[in-house]
């Protein structure tokens, strides 16, 4: 009588197509978690930036005759602000000269530069009662 052996576990080639599919899923899920940490990143950063330009065109309530331009840093974020007197097309309400103020905040992420831009209406100093 004779007794088969049959043959018991994994051949070499089922051990690499396993290792490979293993392999290519931990690449795919450290791509996605590295996708996400990214974007957070991006995210912290463009949120400081928002609260920059948001607390720098706060600062201002009027803007001074003839506009103007005016630059600083906070916090490693470069802002630049400029007044210009604003055209509607139509004249304008005697005594109330509006100025379209811009506030641009920039930052390095990776290796470029990004900004975000804010823009608001202010009237002219001299036009309000009272105003500094």
């Amino acid at each position: 009588m004779r007794y088969r052996t049959v043959a018991r576990g994994f051949s070499l080639l089922e051990v690499l197509v396993a290792l490979s599919i293993m392999t290519f899923s931990l690449a795919a899920l450290y791509h996605a978690a590295g996708g996400g940490v990214r974007g957070v990143g991006e995210s912290e950063a463009r949120t400081r930036a928002l609260a920059l330009a948001l607390s720098v065109l706060d600062s201002r309530t009027t803007v001074p005759p003839g506009g103007g331009d005016d630059t600083g840093e906070a916090a490693g974020l470069r802002w630049r602000l400029t007044a210009r007197p604003y055209a509607t097309g139509r004249e304008a309400a005697p005594g109330w000269p509006l100025y379209r103020v811009e506030a641009v905040v920039y930052w390095r992420e990776g290796a470029g530069e990004r900004e975000l831009h804010l823009t608001s209406l202010l009237p002219e100093r001299s036009a309000v009662p009272g105003a500094r």
